[in-house]
């Protein structure tokens, strides 16, 4: 069995709880193989004037005992592979200001994400009410895209996270707008996570797993690779409805997911991971 969860928070974000050490002893109890954590950058960008700014991050002062308890908890707990990742937020013209934040710390990965339209505001996407649908969708994949583009990311993030706040268009044209997308992360090599959290979200109805069946086949067929993430924010989510991702997976053909190791992906047969679950 070789199950993974690459997307786990811990209370320096100020939207989680729980201690770093009960995230990984969760994950032990669950049988996995490896967890990662993947915790939100310290804020890097200043808005232009008079934008809204919501979303949130660790404090800068916290990102060297953030990196130093995640090494410590691969010695610490040599029964499991422990990961040291970091979620990024994508946000056009400060690629430069990432490179510097990154570059002095041994990850095993950095997962980018999108939670906002830069050139709307900073506010997370579910504020967008004023907006149409349409919009919001088109600006989110093309953001989306542009964030594997950018070749700063080793996973991409919850790639269709606005379905979690708002109807989805009709279905040729969302099967439009994720061909588009689909064809634009193959080009770019792309890692994308099989995000739960929109199965178990308690503001909104299940909306199911990022991304949803439709985009993910399209994804396979352009060559996309993925990995597992529940998008924990306590100890208790960790591996959170992964029976759902597994199947997900199995039925849109994916034969293998990736793990990641200094930046370098590893490949791991399907068939051993789903044949154990």
């Amino acid at each position: 069995m070789h199950l993974l969860d690459y997307h786990v928070h811990t209370k320096r974000c100020g939207h989680a709880n729980g201690e770093d050490r009960e995230y990984v002893e969760a994950a032990i109890q669950k049988g996995l193989k490896e967890i990662g954590f993947a915790d939100h950058i310290p804020r890097f960008y200043e808005p232009d004037q008079g934008k809204r700014v919501t979303e949130r991050g660790m404090p800068r002062a916290d990102l060297d005992d953030y990196v130093d308890s995640i090494l410590h908890l691969q010695t610490a707990y040599p029964e499991i592979k422990v990961k040291l990742g970091l979620e990024v937020d994508f946000v056009p013209g400060w690629e430069v200001a990432v490179r510097s934040l990154i570059e002095p710390y041994p990850w095993d990965y950095i997962s980018g994400s999108v939670h906002f339209i830069p050139e709307w505001d900073y506010g997370y996407v579910s504020y967008y009410k004023d907006r149409n649908a349409a919009d919001i969708f088109t600006a989110y994949f093309d953001l989306v895209a542009a964030a594997a583009e950018s070749k700063l990311f080793d996973v991409l993030a919850h790639i269709d996270l606005p379905r979690r706040f708002f109807p989805r268009l009709s279905q040729i044209e969302m099967d439009e707008l994720y061909q588009m997308l689909a064809i634009r992360l193959g080009k770019a090599n792309t890692v994308i996570e099989l995000n739960t959290y929109g199965v178990r979200s308690s503001k909104q109805m299940n909306v199911g797993v990022f991304p949803e069946e439709s985009l993910l086949r399209l994804c396979r067929h352009q060559g996309v690779n993925v990995t597992l993430g529940s998008d924990a924010h306590s100890p208790k989510d960790v591996g959170a409805d992964f029976d759902c991702a597994i199947q997900l997976l199995a039925d849109t053909g994916y034969d293998q997911i990736v793990s990641l190791v200094a930046r370098n992906p590893i490949f791991i047969k399907w068939s051993e991971a789903n044949r154990a679950f």
